[in-house]
């Protein structure tokens, strides 16, 4: 006879109930908020961490980028939570307001505040005016093309290639279907302006225009964070992120390769580099341009627009002083350190939210342009280009994570509690 095992049952007495109250509905709303805002993985986690003692409660927290877990209380008597959610779309808006609801709770603020502003919050983030959406593309891939050395041909073609983008931006805002085909419709359509520009106006490089238009769709941002999740040992969400890169690169190059089909080899047959060159105005222009594109399409505050266009103004200039000193290769590590070291300094002595500073400088100083333009070379069968731009693209990103890093040992990022 088989001998039947019971299943031991602890006692009622042992067993803890975990209260849901304003704390712990506060952890979570925090949580789903920051993750929403674009904010990386380990970075939510170790926020959500601090606000959890601070309140004094006990949490568990597993972030990945289409997913939030939460398991509140003691060992063996926890509740779990788990939220299915979309990838993050960086917000600064949000993020400021909410690293600003961090602060308070740090402060002693009553739980049931914090979780009143997190709702408040919320609510108030809608999508921009379509006209509005349309003017920050347009605003950002001119002043990419001004960066970048394109003469008038090249700063005119970004400029209505950005109309359209922002067009199928604003249409995605409010169209789950739209966003997503968003990066493949952006790339075909970017990439039929150029060829009838360049086939029925005149001549235009080819590379320039397209990275231009699409610089803001470019995932040299994520790359970057997906490094510095993989060495901050966050290695599932960092593994996940990489392979969203990858998917961005292939939906861009999908919808290249389908515009390049229509055009026909025509497409191939004018100029990939401009003859333009850039002077210390044009860098200037196109450094505000930029940063006036990225405070609209990332929803920045009025108030902060100021440090935004400090922040890509001084990341570009540092990378121009770098290689004009002749630190070219160590140039991308150089700046991400200054950058890292003035963003932390900054939010310590002058209350800037970090994002605000480290985002828009990372978009004017990650490598997406070059591992986009490595797979416009697969598609014109040049494997030996592709392959060298692929490579100096990861080489950068990883100098940029590194120069981020280090500036953390000497200004580690403030946590206030005062």
């Amino acid at each position: 006879m088989e001998r039947q095992i019971k299943p031991i049952r602890s006692p009622k007495s042992a067993r803890v109930e975990v209260p849901r109250d304003d704390r712990t509905e506060l952890i979570l709303a925090l949580g789903r908020g920051l993750h929403q805002a674009g904010l990386p993985t380990d970075t939510t986690e170790e926020t959500l961490h601090d606000v959890a003692r601070a309140l004094g409660v006990a949490v568990q927290v597993n972030v990945l980028p289409t997913s939030l877990t939460l398991a509140v209380g003691p060992p063996f008597s926890q509740q779990l939570v788990i939220l299915r959610l979309e990838p993050g779309k960086l917000h600064l808006r949000k993020l400021a307001l909410l690293e600003g609801v961090v602060g308070a709770v740090r402060r002693g603020a009553p739980a049931s505040d914090a979780l009143a502003d997190v709702t408040r919050i919320d609510t108030a983030v809608a999508p921009d005016p379509p006209a509005a959406t349309v003017a920050a593309y347009a605003v950002l891939s001119c002043g990419a093309a001004m960066l970048l050395g394109g003469a008038t041909p090249e700063i005119a073609v970004a400029g209505v290639d950005g109309v359209a983008i922002g067009a199928i931006a604003a249409l995605a805002q409010r169209s789950r279907r739209v966003d997503r085909m968003y990066e493949i419709s952006a790339a075909f359509v970017a990439t039929l302006i150029i060829g009838a520009w360049d086939r029925f106006l005149m001549p235009t490089a080819l590379y320039v225009a397209i990275v231009a238009a699409l610089v803001q769709l470019l995932p040299g941002y994520s790359l970057t964070t997906a490094l510095s999740e993989l060495a901050n040992r966050n290695l599932v969400s960092g593994t996940a992120r990489l392979g969203g890169v990858f998917v961005t690169l292939l939906s861009l190059g999908c919808g290249f390769a389908l515009a390049a089909g229509l055009m026909g080899n025509t497409l191939f047959s004018g100029p990939t580099v401009s003859p333009g060159h850039t002077t210390a105005g044009t860098t200037a222009a196109g450094a505000v341009l930029m940063a006036l594109g990225i405070a609209a399409i990332l929803h920045a505050r009025y108030r902060d627009l100021g440090w935004i266009i400090a922040s890509c103004v001084a990341t570009i200039t540092l990378a121009r002083l770098f290689a004009a000193a002749g630190i070219t290769l160590a140039g991308p590590f150089a700046t991400a350190f200054c950058i890292g070291l003035a963003t932390n300094l900054a939010s310590r002595y002058l209350r800037i939210p970090s994002a605000v500073v480290l985002v828009p400088s990372l978009l004017v100083l990650v490598p997406g342009s070059i591992s986009y333009e490595s797979l416009l070379y697969v598609f014109q069968a040049d494997a030996t280009d592709a392959l060298s731009l692929a490579a100096r693209a990861l080489m950068t990103a990883i100098l940029i994570v590194a120069g981020f890093l280090t500036s953390q040992l000497l200004a580690p990022p403030v946590r206030r509690a005062e």
